[in-house]
């Protein structure tokens, strides 16, 4: 016969207590974590969108011929101007979407770095501007991102639109 200080466990009561704390502990993380893992998708191709931009300017630099970023088909693509792509830059617009000002952008980058047109870019998920990121290419060649929900260092971005 097992005596009471042999017997080990948990009472139904203590399990059903324990499950009912994970369940309200899920239900406050599950929706915060949703959301960051939106927040990152969009800062990832923001990212990846400026590393596209430095590599254009870049590779004019070094070969000492135009480069450019066409913007006009649904891959983003980087080649020597009359050439072929080098690079390309897909965009999967239910996570991350870019819009460009001017519209159906060609940016030129010249042999000495120099970017022409001037442009913007913002890169959103949906309409969702808060945690959209703006960048900035100046005709100084110079790709600037600034911080998640600004469109400069201190006014915060209203809309997608750049």
């Amino acid at each position: 016969m097992s005596r009471l200080k042999d017997m080990r466990g948990f009472t139904l009561v203590e399990l059903m207590i324990t499950v009912a704390l994970l369940a309200i502990v899920a239900t406050i993380a599950v929706p915060n974590f949703v959301q960051f893992i939106r927040n990152n998708q969009v800062q990832a191709k923001a990212d990846e969108l400026k590393t596209l931009l430095q590599y254009a300017r870049g590779q004019a630099a070094m070969t000492r011929k135009a480069y450019e970023v066409d913007t006009t088909t649904t891959a983003w693509e980087v080649k020597p101007q009359g050439g072929t792509a080098e690079r390309k830059l897909e965009f999967n617009t239910a996570q991350a979407k870019p819009l460009t000002n001017p519209n159906n952008l060609k940016l030129i980058f010249t042999a000495n770095g120099m970017a022409s047109p001037a442009a913007k870019v913002t890169v959103c998920r949906d309409t969702d501007f808060a945690n959209g990121y703006l960048l900035e290419v100046k005709s100084s060649g110079v790709v600037k991102m600034y911080a998640r929900g600004y469109k400069d260092d201190s006014a915060k971005l209203t809309t997608c639109a750049p």
